[in-house]
Parts: structure tokens; C-alpha cells; sequence
């Protein structure tokens, strides 16, 4: 049905005695089209004026109006209007409709103890929960962070029949996965009767949520050549976390694209999130691009780009934009501060790190959280100021958790201060006594000052406790598909190839200068098989394949789930200088760019 702009006139914008004898003839069907309209551009005071006008019509009870008007005024964040006009009727006289729609307004204001409150009365009162109901309490689930809660909803709407409604299924999917409970998620999933576009949506978010960024792409996959939908633009942004955690900038270019070619939204989310993919891949500039051409920037999409510019080490970058950010009137939030003050430990920048962290309450009004100690312990560490990083954490006016001891222990590895490691190390294994990295920095720690009794002990203690190391490993995409080695890797079909590169490679850059520097290697051994093992590490290998494979035009990505040791770092300056080939690294905290026999982090990282 076809509303005239005439009418929408003489309802929302008219007055006077020729409009209310208009509005006595409007139907309720064309009030409920234009109440439509004012919640989904939540227009406040139009539909204030559309309100009255259904009231003297006499529909504001319609079984199709009251809903609407419910969510209308929780929409526009007036919670308290909405329950004030539910309760001007007798609750058993209303519909399931109705009570759904003041449940809802409640989660859309993040009030899930009153939605539930809500659905205790209208249990009580005899009102029958639709599938709509349940979707609608099992994102306040969400809210409260309870799986128990969400299991119970779960129990509930399958004795209701109505568990194999798809909404409920797809809130099932997202509250699982929103709660950490991956298999519950694809034990759904799997077992719906039938499965839509938010479905599959749901999945790969609860993927990317997790960390599953390997499933995540294959769902993505799927999704299309199996099932054959077509991503909308939310689940283009929840796939796009799994290209920036691999790297894998040719496939966030053709998700960017698909974007563009079908003309999705580009608001701020997805701006924020194509920022996030493109810096993760190593590329700032095409992320800036994206940047500079959005017209609504928000916190978060300009908290991405600082984010952005810090991680590929342009920390200038990083904190010229922190400055534009605040003369635009943006006001940074806590995650904001969190990403300045990493760029200042990353770029070494004390003076303005300690005058950031002292200003945040009085300019910004945000009390410092752990992450902002822990960067900013991380930060005294990191140019060797270890006795007052450890003064500082003492002055804390909170109690140091794992996270700021781990900072200054990572320190101590660097400069091989064994006293403070040793005691920094028994704080943390006695709040993390099952975490295996722990032990490994402090292994670490005694191997550089050949401490070789000590390391052995702290071995065997991780065998008694069931603990093992996170191996090393590295990747390169070419051609779509993802090449992985780990460190003296001989596993690749092409591995005497890839051994004879590195041979060469090896010579190209010794006669440029190149001295292994075996304090890196970390094991009791000769010094002839040190320098044999350096020249094997993970990232020389996906160096090596790179350059055998990748176009000869354009630079080699590779990313490494460790921290870039300091051989390797000297090695591939020089690589970068005999190939004339930039390499671009991403280690577990930062992207390291080699151009001419140098790195844009200064050798600072």
C-alpha cells in the first residue's frame, strides 16, 4: 500500500481541526506504515505527534499499533514512556506482541535483569512466549554473560515448540558463540532444519569471536558455493578479522571490492573494520585511504587508523592523528588511550607516554584501567628502565594482575636481568602456574647468561605439569593458498628448493656484511650448530619460498605467531637489501617493514 506524501504531511507535521478530522480517517494500517518509519530513522518527535494523532483516532490498544508504539519510544531510548503506556492497559488483556516488544526495548537498552523481570510476570499471567520472545531473551543472555541462562531459554523454546524456529536458532548461535561456547554454537548450528543468511552470519562471527579464523573463511566458503547466499555487508565484517589474522591482503581486497561493486554501506563499522584488515595485512596506506574517505568517523574507526599507523610503526602517524582526533572534538575512550600508549612503548616514546598517562583522568575523564598500566610498564621496560618499572607497579593504586608482571618480564628477557626475572617469575606462576609461556621466559632468561642447570630444571618442571611450548611457526599466502613452516622445517613438497634459496641467500648477505649473532639461539650447543640453526628459523624459510614464488612486483608478506629474534631481524635487513625486495613481517605484536637493508621499526620493537 502506497502512503501519499500528502498524507504523511497532514499526520506528522499538521495541526489543527482539518488534520484531526484527517487523522480520524487514516487507517490503522497507514499509522502503523508511518509509525514504521519513525522507529527506523527514530524519529522522536515525529512519532511523539503520530502518537497522539493514533490516540485521538482511538488506536492506540490496536493489536498491531501497540507493539509498535511500545518499540517505537524503547527504540529512541525512552524505556521508561514505553512502560508507562504498557501499563495503562490490563496486562492479561494484552497480546504475546506486546509484551515481546517492551522485552526487547529492555535489551536494546541494556537492561536485561527488567526484561527478564518482565517475562516472570508474563508467565504468570498466562501469556504464551512466541519464538520471537526467546530470540529476544537469549541476547540478554549475551548481556549478562550466563550460558547457564541461555541453556535454560534453550529448554524452554524447545517445550514451547518453538527451538527450531529460525530466529531462535540464530540467536541460539549468536549467544553461544558470544559466550565463548563454540561447540554449543556449531551444535546448532549443524542441527538446524533450515539455515539463512544471518544463520551462516552468525556462525562465522562466533568464529571470528573465538579466534576460529581458519573455520570462519571455510564457513565463508561454504556460504556461498554450497548454500548460495551472498554476504551482506555484516558478514563481510565478521569475516574480515580471520584476512587480517593471516595476512591475507588479496582476500580483504576482494571482500573491500565486493563491498564497492554491490554498494553495501560503508558506515563507520564497516570502515572501522576494513581499517583494521588492511593495517593487520601490513598495508597503513590503503587503511588511510579508507580512512580519509569515510564521512562519519566515530571513536572507533579513528581509534583503527591510530591503531593502524602504531603497529606498522609509523608512531609519528600515530600520534598526529591522536591530536587531529581531539581538535575534531572526538573524545577517546579507554581502548583509544590503550592504543596511544602502546604506540609510545613501541616507538619508545617516554616523555610522551608519561605525559599522556597523566592527563587521562583531568582531560579525559577516564581512570586508568590494567591495560594502561601494563602499557606503560611495558613502555620503562622496553628502553631498559627496569628498577622503575618495578617502582611504578609498586605505586599502583591497584593490585598487579599477570598481564603487567608479563610486560617487565618480557623486559628482563630482552636485558638479561635474571635477578628481577627470577622474582617477577614466581609472582606469575603463582597466578598462572598452567601457563607455559611463563616458564619460557624465564628459560629464556637463564640461557642468555648460560644458566644451563636452571633452564634444564624449568623444563623438566613443565613436563611434570603437563606443559609444552607453542612452537614456532610462520605463512605466506601465494596464489590463495597458505603455505605454513616451522622452524628447520623440511615438510614442504618443494623443501630442497626452498633450502638451496636459503643457501644462496646466505651467502649474498654474508658478503654484504652479514655475522650471525648465536647469542640468539637459546640452547646448549656448539657454536658451528648455532649458526646452522639461526639459518633455518620459520620466517627465513617463508622468506625463501616468497621469493621463489610471489610476483616480482609488489612486496612479500609474511606473518610469524612469535616475537622476530635478533639474528633474524639482522639477516632480513640485509636480504631486503641484496633482493631489493621489500619484506613486510608481522610478529605477535607489531609489523616489521625491511626496505634497502633497514626496518621501520629502528630496530626498536
Amino acid at each position: 500500500m502506497i502512503i501519499t506524501q500528502s498524507l504523511q504531511s497532514n499526520l506528522l507535521l499538521g495541526g489543527g481541526r482539518k488534520s484531526n478530522q484527517k487523522a480520524s480517517s487514516a487507517s490503522s494500517r497507514e499509522f502503523g506504515v508511518l509509525l514504521q518509519s519513525c522507529i527506523k530513522t527514530k524519529s522522536f518527535q515525529n512519532g511523539v505527534r503520530l502518537h497522539n494523532q493514533i490516540l485521538e483516532a482511538g488506536f492506540e490498544r490496536n493489536h498491531d499499533l501497540l507493539p509498535r508504539l511500545v518499540k517505537f519510544y524503547a527504540t529512541c531510548g525512552c524505556v521508561e514512556e514505553a512502560r508507562k503506556l504498557f501499563d495503562k492497559y490490563p496486562k492479561r488483556s494484552l497480546n504475546v506482541f506486546v509484551w515481546t516488544s517492551l522485552i526487547n526495548g529492555y535489551i536494546e537498552n541494556e537492561q536485561p535483569y527488567q526484561a527478564f523481570d518482565l517475562f516472570r510476570e508474563m508467565l504468570e499471567f498466562g501469556i504464551k512466549p512466541d519464538s520471537f520472545t526467546f530470540s529476544a531473551l537469549l541476547k540478554a543472555c549475551a548481556l549478562l554473560g550466563s550460558p547457564e541462562l541461555a541453556l535454560q531459554l534453550q529448554s524452554l523454546a524447545t517445550k514451547a515448540g518453538h527451538s527450531s524456529s529460525l530466529s531462535v536458532t540464530n540467536s541460539l548461535i549468536h549467544v553461544y558463540g558470544s559466550l565463548g561456547d563454540f561447540a554449543s554454537a556449531l551444535q546448532v548450528f549443524d542441527g538446524a532444519s533450515s539455515r539463512d543468511l544471518v544463520s551462516w552470519t552468525s556462525m562465522i562471527r562466533s568464529c571470528s569471536i573465538l579466534k576460529k579464523y581458519a573455520e570462519s573463511m571455510e564457513l565463508f566458503s561454504k556460504m556461498q558455493l554450497e548454500e548460495g547466499l551472498k554476504p551482506n555487508e555484516l558478514t563481510i565484517v565478521s569475516v574480515l578479522p580471520a584476512c587480517g589474522f593471516f595476512s591475507f591482503l588479496r582476500s580483504g581486497q576482494a571482500m573491500h571490492a565486493y563491498i564497492i561493486r554491490r554498494q553495501l554501506p560503508l558506515n563507520s563499522f564497516v570502515g572501522s573494520s576494513l581499517v583494521s584488515m588492511y593495517s593487520q595485512c601490513g598495508d597503513p596506506e590503503d587503511a588511510f585511504r579508507v580512512f580519509d574517505t569515510m564521512d562519519e568517523r566515530n571513536v572507533v574507526l579513528w581509534t583503527s587508523m591510530i591503531e593502524g599507523f602504531a603497529m606498522n610503526g609509523q608512531f609519528d602517524s600515530a600520534l598526529k592523528l591522536f591530536d587531529q582526533m581531539r581538535e575534531k572534538g572526538i573524545r577517546p575512550n579507554y581502548v583509544t588511550l590503550v592504543v596511544v600508549l602502546c604506540a609510545c612503548s613501541h616507538g619508545g616514546l617516554v616523555e610522551q607516554g608519561w605525559k599522556i598517562f597523566n592527563s587521562m583522568r583531568e582531560e579525559f575523564g577516564i581512570v586508568a584501567r590494567v591495560e594502561h598500566y601494563a602499557c606503560m610498564v611495558d613502555m620503562l621496560g622496553r628502553v631498559g628502565k627496569l628498577e622503575e618499572a618495578e617502582e611504578f607497579i609498586e605505586g599502583m593504586n591497584i593490585e598487579p594482575t599477570a598481564s603487567i608482571y608479563g610486560s617487565l618480564l618480557g623486559a628482563c628477557q630482552v636485558h638479561s636481568n635474571v635477578e628481577l626475572g627470577e622474582r617477577l617469575a614466581n609472582k606469575l606462576l603463582e597466578l598462572e602456574p598452567d601457563n607455559a609461556a611463563n616458564y619460557v621466559i624465564l628459560s629464556n632468561i637463564y640461557a642468555s647468561v648460560g644458566k644451563w642447570e636452571d633452564v634444564q630444571r624449568l623444563r623438566d618442571l613443565m613436563v611434570d605439569r603437563g606443559l609444552t611450548k607453542s612452537p614456532g611457526c610462520s605463512w605466506i599466502e601465494i596464489k590463495n593458498k597458505t603455505h605454513v613452516f616451522g622452524a628447520h622445517d623440511r615438510s614442504h613438497p618443494d623443501s630442497d628448493n626452498i633450502y638451496r634459496k636459503l643457501e644462496d641467500l646466505g651467502d649474498q648477505i654474508a658478503r654484504a656484511g652479514y655475522v650471525p649473532l648465536t647469542k640468539f639461539v637459546l640452547l646448549d650447543v656448539e657454536e658451528a650448530e648455532k649458526k646452522r640453526l639461526l639459518c633455518s628459523h620459520s620466517e627465513r624459510l617463508a622468506i625463501a619460498y616468497g621469493l621463489m614464488n610471489a610476483p616480482s612486483r609488489g612486496p612479500i608478506r609474511i606473518a610469524k605467531n612469535l616475537r622476530v629474534c635478533g639474528d633474524c631481524h639482522e639477516a632480513i635487513k640485509l636480504v631486503s637489501l641484496v633482493t631489493r625486495r621489500e619484506l613486510v613481517i608481522r610478529d605477535t605484536s607489531r609489523f616489521h617493514h625491511f626496505r634497502e637493508g633497514s626496518c621501520s621499526c629502528g630496530d626498536y620493537w
